[in-house]
């Protein structure tokens, strides 16, 4: 491959000078001069450089591709792994509040406040937009009375959520909000 393109320099370096190379073996001279028919021509010898190049450029060009390929799916698989920190996060606190609930623990000191809100900033910012609105709605409903929490809604919102988390993260779930609502440690308490 080098060879053919020192012969290219050449000939290019030589036709600036004003003197065209007639080097039979490079590309350039067999583009100006098609041979003519005899009976020692071969079309062998005056398309191997071609098809030399041809096929550099073309291991060249899948070697490229090869690389963006891998490159796309370690990109990726980080933001699946960041996706799964972020809910793994989300569902520890979850956790944590309703255990300090369900025992009449003391809940919503600064600690409490900084961990839930973190939670929340990453499942924000990791979070697929369903798990996101899905979140909202839950939050939305247990914000507006405080007599919503526990509720049968309640739980519903909360199994929608984690429903959208199993579909972000595996790409589908065939589970209802009803078939993981024990999963809810306020629907089993």
């Amino acid at each position: 491959m080098t060879d053919i393109v020192n012969v290219l320099i050449d000939s290019l370096n030589c036709h600036h000078a004003g003197i065209l190379s007639f080097t039979t073996d490079t590309i350039i001279h067999k583009v100006y001069t098609v041979p003519s028919s005899s009976k020692d021509f071969k079309w062998t010898e005056y398309l191997k450089p071609s098809i030399d190049s041809l096929i550099a450029i073309i291991g060249a060009v899948i070697l490229v591709l090869s690389y963006l390929n891998q490159k796309r799916k370690e990109s990726k698989e980080r933001i699946i792994e960041s996706k799964r920190n972020a809910y793994s996060e989300f569902l520890k606190d979850f956790t944590e509040r309703a255990i300090n609930i369900t025992y009449d623990k003391k809940v919503g000191d600064i600690k409490d406040d900084r961990s839930r809100i973190n939670a929340r900033n990453l499942l924000l910012l990791y979070g697929n937009d369903k798990v996101v609105k899905a979140y909202n709605e839950w939050i939305e409903y247990s914000d507006n009375d405080e007599e919503n929490h526990g509720t049968d809604k309640d739980v519903e919102l909360l199994g929608e959520i984690l429903i959208e988390i199993r579909k972000d993260i595996h790409g589908d779930s065939k589970l209802s909000a009803q078939e993981i609502i024990n999963l809810n440690p306020f629907f089993r308490g």
